[in-house]
């Protein structure tokens, strides 16, 4: 299961602010073909602040989205994703985040190979757990706080929303 990134095409797994409606759905909308409510077991997301961190953990369940993109644009899209995580298929260990190869369950009760942005062990290790790992929820509780954050912020990718053009 951690087959680090390659060149395949697969659907993604999110589980945060990558969500459709959540703050950074705006990254890939366009390009999105379709998405469905999904899980993934043996994970749990902890709470970085604003933003949740998905790391291993036996026993845990995180709730989220499978999103398939269009073919057209999933080249850039994954390009623009990495850069939002922090990701550097070129030097998977020296990145904040990995996306790695996972299996999750949809709703219908299908098993799908997806690609899915994780933390490492030690990042995670002193942040809150999100019991229900359910990260909507999570932020739904502290939504005050969060939706003051979110329309304050410059995301990474704010230059590439505004042009239309690519963060690279």
């Amino acid at each position: 299961m951690d087959s680090e990134a390659t060149g395949q095409t697969l659907p993604i797994f999110v589980y945060g602010t990558l969500m459709i409606g959540q703050p950074n759905d705006y990254v890939w909308q366009e390009c999105i073909e379709s998405f469905e409510s999904a899980f993934i077991n043996d994970f749990r997301i902890f709470d970085f602040g604003y933003y949740p961190v998905m790391a291993e953990e036996e026993g845990g369940k995180v709730l989220g989205q499978l999103v398939r993109l269009e073919g057209t644009c999933y080249s850039r899209t994954i390009q623009n994703l990495d850069f939002l995580e922090g990701f550097d298929p070129k030097h998977p260990h020296q990145s904040n985040f990995r996306r790695i190869r996972v299996f999750v369950s949809t709703d219908k009760g299908e098993n799908i190979e997806a690609w899915a942005y994780i933390g490492w062990k030690s990042t995670v290790r002193k942040l809150p757990l999100i019991e229900h790992g359910d990260w909507g929820r999570h932020a739904a509780e502290k939504d005050e706080t969060i939706a003051d954050w979110w329309a304050e912020i410059k995301t990474v990718l704010d230059d590439t929303r505004r042009s239309g053009g690519s963060a690279h």
